[in-house]
């Protein structure tokens, strides 16, 4: 009697029973990817691109990060553009 007043208990509450358990490798690749994942945003937060140093202007712009507010940008003047007043 006893047996089947649990599985009549069992059987109203499916849901509560239908945890998974998770096994040892389950845990450790679930530890791996969050360690992975954390390394990459530490990279990214740190160690900005080196690459993108325009700043979202063109090419002709030459831009200089500064330690404390904005960045600098000169504009690159060609051979035939000259800016004088003459």
């Amino acid at each position: 009697m006893l047996r089947t007043e649990i599985r009549g208990v069992a059987a109203a509450e499916p849901e509560a029973m239908n945890w998974p358990y998770f096994r040892r490798g389950d845990v450790a690749v679930i530890l791996f990817m969050a360690i992975v994942l954390a390394g990459i945003v530490f990279v990214l937060l740190f160690f900005p691109q080196r690459g993108q140093r325009n700043f979202g202007f063109g090419p002709e712009w030459q831009c200089a990060r500064m330690e404390k507010g904005d960045p600098i940008c000169v504009r690159l003047v060609g051979k035939g553009e000259g800016g004088g007043g003459r």
